[in-house]
């Protein structure tokens, strides 16, 4: 064991050395601290150099990439430019707001005139002034709901572009971007921009919104104005109807005891000024209705120079003269005019008398000038007298104190409108439309002027003037309203012979009962014309629409079910128009209304006008049903009764309907076709959604169900072509040669103009006889609807070509 001191040294040295590495791989307690190895690695990695830039070079690429860079904040920065001229640009007030000012302006002054008359002038307030105030009052408050509209929708607007105003100034990267100190001295000119648009932009969008602040609280002062006036108005109103119908004046043999005074006449001078600024602040304020209005006479105007047009360039308007015209087409420059005064008052139901009166007035003028020529000299002298009348009535309204003479004229005035209105029956008989309805007119006419008379007599001199004045406007608005029937009568004949031509159909048209289902929608209209006019002159127009409003969007129940009598109205209404129009909507679009002719040369515009008028149907009835108001979970009850009922008992019904409408997209027979349908033959004449009719050529027009049409074999001979083949069967004497007989016969064929020439008549021996031959011809007809006229036409030139030759037809 001599070695073993030296063995042990080499042990412990052993172990020393080996001691780093065995303790870097040794597991450590969380709690101890390893010492040597962070000195060995920090030793380590201080003197390997190469390996220091490869990790640095792994801590840059692997560094955090939510880390912003200068790529970003110029994204950032792009953006904000972006978010604040959207702002800058958008803050702007527009045209709308613009004009608003103005309007308010008018608005302002117009209601310090009316809040001076109604509340320290009412006392001179008759019911027509009244009347204008309120309807002006009307009209306030509805442009106030309006302006309302307006600056709320772009106070809105100008809300959203403060909250994205808001988002910026909370943005994380421009505010990390304005605190550092190197990005500031790096984007410092984009960073000076967006300060000073910053600044430019929230002082623009903070002035809009005050102003429009500031317009909203100006709309609602004038709305609450206009209702407080309104309310005053109605209350004069009902004292003012109550003191017309009692006795104002001294009986007319009494004497009259009362004077006006000076203040008395001022005050009625201030109402009438007040009246005609209302005027003025309408027809300034309401200038878009009469545009439109002028755009309805431009394009009836158009509508009617155009078929004019058709006329003069076909010739044809000398060969017009049996329709009877007597406004058109010579007049269609003033039958415009006609057009556009007539229908004013539909446009603007809520206008002063005084609009409506200027309407009426021009409209007479124009008809003046229109029946200067086409009525009788004494027909016409009447007119001059009752439109004097009319221009002397307009006068009486402004009676500020009317005494013996002026209730006398009133009087007068009455009397010969009703002398003249009888003398102007006697000539109309033959001479104007409509006699029914303009004989309940001249006779309401000739009583309320009798009536005026009375109460002028009896003290009531105001109720005498609204009587007189109503009466004369009534009378020359109803024959105004007649003649505009008549024009619009011929329009629509005018439009049938147009189309007639442009598709070179030259029969002669029945024109009365094409007319006959267009006089009733004309005679509503007119109607309804004449009554707005009628109410409105007698000062009651505004409180029977009012009292007719209500009645008609009151809500009332039967059982669960909820409904207001307009919306039954204007369901039916609705369909009732859907009807009409799918009924009359050809002849606007091309369909001539003609006969057999037209319908073979035309079916397939007949077909798509088919289409056509299945689809009005299904859109009117659709807003019909929109329109009533009629809750969806009703119309689901009302189809599942309808199911059940079709499974009980409509099962024909349906089919009809599905065949009907299969027959007009499918198409295996149009209209104008030639067919045969089981044992029937004949031309189609018409394809419903229930049924079809089938013309023979006896006249019997025979009603066939769709769906027996669609479950029959049918026989169309005029689907693709109207070709017919027809055979001839003949017997010839005289001559053997059979090439001479059958050049013959092919000659006498091609010269009838019933042939097709494409295709050559074919010539059949069928038996040969010592002295001539038995022969069977076939040749194809043009037009399956002149088969009968060719066969008669080429029996007879066969005659003649073949005797020509010397050989006889047996």
């Amino acid at each position: 064991m001599k070695n073993t001191p030296g063995r042990l040294a080499i042990l412990i040295i052993s172990l020393l050395f080996a001691y780093p590495s065995w303790a870097q791989y040794t597991p450590r307690s969380p709690h101890v601290a390893d010492s040597s190895r962070k000195f060995n690695i920090n030793d380590t990695t201080r003197k390997d150099t190469s390996r220091f830039r490869r990790n640095s070079v792994l801590r840059d690429l692997f560094a955090d990439s939510a880390k912003l860079t200068t790529s970003d904040f110029q994204l950032q920065i792009e953006k904000t430019y972006l978010i604040l001229n959207n702002v800058r640009n958008k803050s702007e007030l527009g045209l709308p707001v613009k004009l608003l000012r103005s309007r308010l302006a008018d608005t302002d002054s117009m209601l310090a005139v009316l809040k001076d008359n109604v509340l320290n002038n009412s006392a001179a307030l008759n019911l027509r002034n009244l009347q204008v105030f309120k309807t002006l009052l009307i009209n306030i408050q509805a442009s106030c709901r309006e302006d309302r509209q307006l600056l709320d929708s772009t106070e809105g607007k100008l809300v959203d572009l403060r909250n994205s105003m808001k988002t910026l100034v909370g943005d994380t990267v421009m505010r990390q971007m304005w605190r550092d100190s190197v990005l500031r001295a790096q984007f410092q000119p984009q960073l000076k921009g967006m300060r000073e648009l910053f600044s430019g932009s929230t002082q623009k969008l903070r002035g809009s919104l005050a102003a429009i602040n500031l317009l909203q609280t100006h709309v609602s002062s004038n709305s609450l104005t206009s209702s407080q006036l309104l309310d005053k108005v109605n209350t004069l109103l009902n004292t003012s109807t109550a003191r017309i119908f009692g006795k104002e004046y001294n009986y007319l043999w009494e004497k009259d005891t009362t004077t006006l005074s000076s203040t008395a006449r001022n005050s009625m001078g201030k109402a009438y000024d007040g009246e005609r600024k209302a005027l003025h602040y309408y027809f300034k304020d309401s200038g878009h209705k009469r545009l439109f209005l002028l755009l309805i006479g431009l394009l009836f105007f158009i509508w009617l120079y155009r078929n004019i047009r058709t006329l003069k360039r076909m010739n044809a308007m000398d060969n017009i003269g049996y329709l009877e015209f007597e406004y058109l087409p010579h007049n269609y420059i003033v039958a415009a005019f006609i057009m556009m005064f007539a229908v004013a008052p539909l446009f603007d139901l809520h206008a002063p008398s005084v609009y409506i009166e200027s309407m009426q007035f021009l409209m007479l003028v124009i008809l003046t000038i229109i029946c200067w020529k086409k009525w009788p000299r004494r027909l016409f002298l009447y007119w001059i007298v009752m439109v004097v009348l009319y221009i002397c009535f307009s006068f009486t309204h402004h009676m500020a104190d009317p005494g013996l003479g002026q209730r006398t004229w009133l009087i007068l005035l009455n009397i010969l409108s009703v002398v003249f209105g009888m003398l102007f029956l006697s000539q109309i008989q033959q001479n104007l439309p409509m006699r029914g309805f303009l004989k309940f007119v001249i006779n309401l006419h000739n009583i309320l002027n009798l009536v005026s008379v009375i109460c002028n007599m009896a003290g009531r001199v105001s109720l005498a003037q609204i009587l007189g004045s109503a009466a004369i406007f009534a009378f020359t608005q109803a024959i105004g309203l007649a003649v505009f029937s008549k024009i619009c009568m011929e329009a629509i004949l005018q439009q049938i012979v147009a189309s007639r031509l442009r598709r070179n159909v030259q029969t002669r048209l029945n024109y009365l009962p094409l007319l006959s289902g267009f006089r009733r929608p004309i005679l509503f209209l007119t109607v309804v014309l004449w009554l707005i006019v009628f109410t409105t002159n007698l000062n009651i127009y505004t409180s029977v629409l009012d009292a007719l409003s209500v009645f008609l969007t009151t809500p009332r129940t039967i059982g669960s079910a909820a409904f207001t009598l307009g919306g039954v109205l204007l369901f039916f209404f609705i369909i009732w128009l859907a009807h009409l129009l799918q009924k009359y909507v050809g002849f606007f679009f091309g369909d001539t209304g003609g006969g057999e002719d037209d319908e073979m040369h035309n079916k397939g515009q007949r077909s798509r006008l088919l289409i056509a008028r299945l689809i009005l149907l299904c859109v009117g009835y659709l807003l019909a049903v929109a329109a009533s108001g009629v809750p969806v979970d009703k119309i689901t009850i009302v189809l599942g009764a309808l199911g059940v009922g079709i499974g009980l008992g409509l099962q024909n019904i349906v089919n009809n309907f599905v065949s009907g409408i299969i027959l007009i997209f499918d198409r295996p027979l149009q209209i104008g076709d030639v067919v045969e349908i089981g044992d029937k033959q004949g031309r189609v004449r018409e394809i419903g959604l229930r049924s079809s009719t089938l013309m023979t050529s006896d006249g019997a027009e025979v009603i066939i169900p769709n769906g027996d049409v669609l479950s029959q074999q049918i026989t169309n001979w005029t689907l693709s072509n109207t070709q017919q083949r027809i055979q001839l069967n003949l017997s010839v004497t005289g001559n053997n040669d059979m090439e001479v007989v059958t050049n013959t016969v092919k000659k006498a064929i091609l010269a009838s103009g019933f042939v097709y020439e494409n295709r050559e008549p074919s010539v059949l021996f069928t038996k040969v006889r010592d002295n001539g031959f038995d022969l069977t011809v076939y040749f194809w007809c043009v037009d399956i609807s002149k088969a009968g006229e060719a066969k008669s036409a080429i029996n007879l030139l066969l005659y003649q070509h073949l005797k020509a030759q010397g050989i006889q037809m047996a």
